[in-house]
């Protein structure tokens, strides 16, 4: 007996102001407090003396279990409910966050951040199948302003509110503070996710070609290995700025704690509102269009990352990245959701949890293994010329093109 995509009758159903108003504010709220444990934990490990190899540990241990467990949970969003899986994960978060101040060292910082790891996919699955499974109806330009919503918490809000947690708590009481708004989404929870109906058919064991028919689709469906690719180096390039730039800011720059995570909060206001703005701009002129100013931006930004000797040059440069990050973000989440309609929506929501996070995790290692070596801020330069060849790709791939045309039976 097959079994329908849990989120299947929020589409069927029209959006009430209930469900969207909730919606936004525990995407926020998870966003808040994901996007405060990134920058607290870059912050700490720091404040740890952590070295290059630990750092870049660190940094990739936050992506580590979401690569295992990510088509897992998906199977487990299908059985069992959306509802279920996400205060599941909210809880263990919780708990492991508030375990973090107990041991002062670097070896103690990456083991939590990668058994955090293991539970972050129940929450981020879960919001992606609902966002993913109502985007086409909220259309490209509402699609945005819902994605920046969630955005918004992780990127905006989370750098500075970290800084003043520091200021005043400290690093332990900024643990727990992260422990409170993880169980603060379960308010929201109930309004936001369905409950899953338990019978024979969701309550039998895994089946492993359940676990793994997500990845049939990047085997067959030749634009979504395209989308993969981009989602897959967009969330590398993001998630080694994210972590490092506040260490290369601290230490080749020399600025202070909190001017150094102002970089993050300017990319952060650019991308945010980038999600909220530019929607209705990629119908306009085309994803094609979009997708090659998107990259231009993050390729011309990385380099000037790398090369720049110039503190005031970092500024552009983490413009230049949030916007681009933003217009790639929309073209992906419009890119990805076409494909859903063509196959299945509960495949594409793992894969999505799959690909960034590996982008992620490779980040991290890259700094890990050739930061030392290489330098931190160099390593924006091969980055910086993948971007390149993805311009290049998405100029010359037809098939790819064609597919980003509008549907005109629609």
């Amino acid at each position: 007996m097959s079994i329908n995509p849990i989120e299947s009758n929020v589409v069927a159903s029209p959006l009430t102001s209930k469900f969207m108003s909730s919606f936004v504010l525990l995407t926020i709220l998870a966003g808040l407090g994901v996007g405060v444990a990134r920058v607290l934990i870059s912050l700490y490990a720091v404040h740890l003396e952590a070295s290059e190899l630990q750092l870049g540990l660190i940094s990739a241990a936050q992506n580590f279990g979401i690569l295992l467990m990510a088509l897992p949970i998906g199977v487990l969003v299908q059985r069992f409910g959306s509802l279920k899986v996400f205060s599941l994960g909210s809880l263990f978060g919780a708990l492991l966050y508030s375990l973090t101040p107990f041991h002062s060292s670097a070896w103690y910082l990456l083991a939590v951040t990668a058994l955090v790891s293991f539970v972050l996919p129940m929450r981020f699955v879960s919001i992606n199948t609902v966002f993913l499974s109502n985007l086409k109806r909220l259309g490209p330009a509402r699609a945005g302003w819902f994605r920046g919503s969630h955005m918004m918490g992780f990127f905006l809000i989370a750098p500075a509110l970290t800084v003043l947690l520091i200021e005043h708590l400290g690093y332990s009481g900024s643990f727990y503070v992260v422990s409170a708004l993880f169980l603060a989404t379960l308010v929201f929870a109930p309004w936001c996710f369905q409950r899953g109906h338990q019978n024979a058919s969701n309550t039998s064991g895994f089946q492993w070609r359940d676990v793994i028919a997500p990845l049939s689709l990047i085997k067959t469906h030749a634009s979504l290995r395209v989308i993969c690719t981009l989602e897959f180096l967009s969330s590398l390039a993001n998630n080694y700025f994210g972590f490092f730039i506040v260490v290369i800011a601290i230490q080749s720059f020399a600025l202070s704690e909190p001017v150094a995570v102002m970089l993050l909060t300017v990319q952060g206001i650019v991308f945010v509102g980038s999600l909220f703005s530019m929607g209705g701009l990629a119908e306009l002129m085309g994803y094609q269009k979009f997708y090659v100013i998107g990259l231009s931006l993050m390729a011309a930004a990385l380099l000037l990352l790398a090369l720049t000797h110039t503190t005031l040059l970092m500024w552009p440069a983490s413009v230049m990245l949030g916007l681009g990050l933003g217009m790639l973000h929309i073209a992906n989440f419009m890119s990805f959701a076409r494909v859903g309609e063509q196959t299945a929506m509960a495949k594409i929501s793992p894969i999505l949890a799959l690909v960034g996070p590996s982008g992620g995790m490779v980040g991290g290692v890259i700094g890990a293994v050739f930061g030392a070596s290489v330098g931190l801020q160099n390593l924006f330069f091969p980055i910086g010329l993948a971007f390149i060849g993805l311009i290049i790709l998405i100029s010359r791939d037809q098939a790819f093109i064609q597919f980003l045309k509008p549907d005109v039976t629609e």
